[in-house]
């Protein structure tokens, strides 16, 4: 990847890390409603949350890896390839701290995505909006160090 290339990825990601913390406190105030107008609003803001977080794992895994087949089966597997180093290609992206919040992020998604008939409940809403708090502030410091890492190697080469 040339320097214009790696620059344009890192303010595209640096830009989706802000979205996501921005969405991820917006959770958390629409939680706090508590009223069945919020929780949708909250339930809303954390399919936000993990839509952002997985589009940018596909664009960091494109300008790597550049083999996405099909993207429809990928969301499970899209977290668990960026937690691994790609040698002479990438370092991981996803340290293990950050995966069970992933994780569950990607579940409530699927829940919420293909359930027809939902009720939802604060206090389970309450667990996933602190795993979205999580992934925001883990985010920056991760990306950060993966983009570090990148500019090393690439003056190295």
């Amino acid at each position: 990847m040339d320097r214009i290339g790696l620059v344009t990825l890192q303010a595209e990601v640096m830009d989706d890390v802000r979205v996501v913390s921005e969405a991820a406190a917006m959770a958390r105030l629409r939680l706090s409603i508590g009223n069945d107008s919020g929780l949708e609003s909250c339930a809303y803001q954390l399919v936000r949350v993990f839509n952002i977080i997985e589009q940018m794992g596909l664009r960091i895994a494109k300008a790597f890896e550049n083999h996405i087949d099909d993207e429809r089966g990928w969301h499970a597997e899209l977290i668990h390839r960026l937690s691994i180093e790609v040698p002479g290609i990438r370092p991981a992206l996803y340290q293990p701290e950050i995966l069970p919040a992933l994780r569950d992020l990607r579940g409530f998604r699927h829940v919420i995505t293909h359930a027809y008939d939902l009720v939802l409940e604060a206090d389970r809403l309450a667990i996933v909006v602190r795993h979205a708090g999580e992934a925001a502030r883990l985010l920056p410091g991760r990306v950060g160090s993966f983009f570090e890492t990148i500019r090393v190697d690439l003056t190295e080469d």
